[in-house]
């Protein structure tokens, strides 16, 4: 019976033997793989991939250095809606709202030609790369006008606006809008 009994406890030790030594694994084969992941996320980013001595702020001119890859998309961007109105930063408006905009035919009453692949997506990498999405928690609808945007409240912080923001009315105060500079202010905001 004894012998038994010995037996019983040596399974149940090499049984929890091996569970360690699965866990442990897992843990390091684990650790190993989001490890490797991160390294190549951040390799293959665009950021990662711009030269290595970036422009100044004055160079730039726009709201944020441009890499590379995103230059067409920026480019059909500008083309696309900067011609009817002021092509907005895309920090301006959550994700979400630019991926509803695009593919939308009927833009605020106006009936646009179909926006199609490759140029829809070379916009959407460009606006997805430089907007970031809303939390959607329910208490808030997406807008889809900049006046109700959080992200635009954001960036105009203590801006009280005499009448209703629309993408035309950035030129009054950012008058380099045309070139997508919204760096540069009217004088009476540079006092």
């Amino acid at each position: 019976m004894s012998k038994m009994i010995k037996l019983r406890r040596k399974r149940r030790r090499s049984i929890w033997g091996l569970i360690f030594l699965l866990s442990l694994w897992s843990c390091v084969l684990g650790w190993g793989l989001a490890h490797i992941q991160t390294s190549v996320a951040i390799e293959t980013s665009p950021l990662a991939q711009t030269s290595e001595s970036l422009p100044t702020t004055e160079a730039v001119g726009g709201v944020d250095l441009v890499p590379p890859q995103l230059k067409q998309g920026e480019k059909l961007y500008q083309q696309r809606c900067g011609t009817c109105h002021v092509a907005l930063p895309p920090q301006v408006l959550p994700s979400q709202t630019w991926q509803t905009l695009l593919p939308d035919t009927n833009h605020y009453g106006v009936v646009l030609p179909p926006f199609r692949n490759p140029e829809l997506t070379q916009t959407w990498e460009y606006l997805r790369f430089f907007s970031r999405p809303m939390k959607e928690d329910g208490l808030r609808p997406i807008p889809y006008h900049v006046r109700r945007s959080t992200f635009f409240k954001i960036l105009h912080p203590g801006v009280d606006f005499a009448e209703p923001v629309t993408p035309d009315t950035c030129v009054r105060c950012h008058p380099g809008v045309s070139q997508l500079n919204f760096r540069q202010l009217s004088p009476e905001w540079t006092q």
